[in-house]
């Protein structure tokens, strides 16, 4: 009864935090939370700490550490506000897709591609370009008991795209790609830290090589996918990479670290990475 109380309650909050902000409008709305940004670093050390430490072995230095914090409250109102936002509203925010032909020609052909991606922008309005853009799939997500966020990961699916949680979704995944679908990986943090170390940038990280065996056992191959914000009002530019046919699980992962690096080197204050996973 308690734990039902709870979850109820926690949704209830949620729904009013999310009508109170459409009700305030998107640039109020907006300002509030770049400027809750702005103060969490001073809320939040050790979640500082982590982001700086992300600039120093990306970079090599900390300039700009802060923006990372203000960047991703100011892209948390896309999120707030995808409840009332319609199709066309949603593609308003999507300027352009570099390479969109690769995900076209395996769609027409009716193959399946396996999408990796990184915390990069907001995943909730990436998901639904997707989909929006007529390539929905089956994407795997952290599940958490926290219900706060587990209604925010409803929200990835409100234009077509079906969330799993992590734990049994191999089989699942396997599956997806005998139908011939697309299947979304988020593949730049190692969670459990049970995947492979690679040299990144100034450091050395975990890597899950979940995608990694996917792709190699069912010989299906890989894509790179992202969107950057480009504006202060959600603008968003896709960027797609591949395909690339990995000869094994080395080269599958290597492919993946170097494009994630190239990404992360230049939106360094996009990549919304808040645990420590340096080796």
């Amino acid at each position: 009864m308690r734990a039902e109380f709870k979850r109820n309650s926690t949704l209830l909050l949620l729904k009013a935090f999310t009508f109170a902000s459409y009700s305030l409008g998107y640039e109020i709305t907006q300002e509030l939370l770049i400027y809750f940004g702005k103060i969490q670093p001073r809320l939040a050390r050790r979640r500082a700490e982590v982001v700086k430490k992300n600039f120093l072995m990306v970079r090599g230095n900390t300039e700009g550490w802060e923006r990372t914090f203000i960047n991703f409250w100011g892209l948390t109102t896309d999120t707030l506000y995808l409840p009332y936002m319609t199709a066309e509203e949603v593609l308003g925010r999507l300027e352009s897709v570099e390479n969109l032909d690769v995900f076209k020609w395996f769609k027409q052909k009716g193959r399946p591609l396996i999408v990796t991606t990184a915390h990069i922008g907001m995943p909730e309005m990436l998901a639904n370009f997707a989909s929006l853009l007529g390539f929905p799939g089956v994407a795997v997500a952290e599940v958490p008991s926290n219900e706060w966020y587990r209604e925010f990961l409803k929200r990835r699916e409100k234009f077509g795209m079906k969330i799993i949680p992590m734990g049994g979704s191999y089989q699942i995944l396997l599956s997806a790609i005998k139908e011939g679908q697309f299947v979304y990986l988020v593949s730049d943090r190692d969670i459990k830290k049970k995947g492979i170390i690679l040299d990144f940038g100034r450091g050395k990280k975990y890597f899950p090589t979940g995608f990694a065996y996917l792709s190699v056992e069912t010989k299906t191959p890989l894509a790179f996918g992202c969107g950057v914000p480009t504006g202060p009002k959600g603008k968003y530019r896709g960027y797609i990479l591949g395909p690339h046919y990995p000869k094994d699980i080395k080269d599958a992962l290597e492919w993946f670290a170097q494009n994630l690096y190239e990404f992360v080197y230049k939106y360094t204050d996009m990549w919304f990475v808040f645990q420590d996973e340096w080796v």
